[in-house]
């Protein structure tokens, strides 16, 4: 789920305006970029990044950090629940480990791509919509643009076309 991510980054933005969108967004994504950063090693084990023991480690780090740099809990609170938003969000399209040794579930829609797109869409506008509406009046033209979700949906589009022979 690609463009679902960083539709609930989009979301915890509105939520927390005063965290960086940046921030929101490298932390929806961490459990992928742990990943790869594995990968790029030689080491493919998904329990690593993706597992909900690696996700809620993860999630308290960053929120620990960031609540005792900023002396901000709420949005380390907002950080933590965008970071464990991932193993969710990933159960959807794809499979993924629960822990150590556990089983690896999840409903695979990447294996349905239109099932996928839709969903992933709605949860696309349904955040850019509620993120907009957190905007002053004054932004909302500029920063709420619906080029934002246009772009994430035909993201996840062509992420679907690329993937579609390949079982995440």
């Amino acid at each position: 789920m690609f463009a679902g991510h960083a539709a609930l980054a989009l979301f915890a933005k509105g939520k927390r305006p005063r965290v960086p969108l940046a921030l929101f967004l490298a932390v929806a994504f961490a459990p992928d970029w742990i990943e790869w950063i594995f990968a790029a090693f030689g080491h493919r084990n998904r329990e690593f990044s993706h597992s909900l023991v690696s996700v809620g480690i993860g999630a308290t780090l960053v929120a620990l950090v960031y609540g005792a740099a900023r002396r901000d809990w709420n949005g380390a609170l907002a950080l933590w629940l965008t970071y464990a938003s991932h193993w969710p969000a990933d159960f959807i399209t794809a499979r993924k480990p629960t822990w150590p040794g556990g089983p690896t579930i999840g409903l695979a829609m990447y294996s349905r791509p239109v099932a996928d797109a839709l969903i992933e869409s709605a949860l696309v506008g349904v955040c850019w919509f509620l993120y907009r509406r957190s905007l002053p009046e004054a932004s909302r033209t500029r920063a709420g643009s619906p080029l934002i979700p246009l772009g994430l949906v035909i993201l996840q589009i062509t992420f679907l076309i690329l993937i579609s022979p390949v079982q995440i």
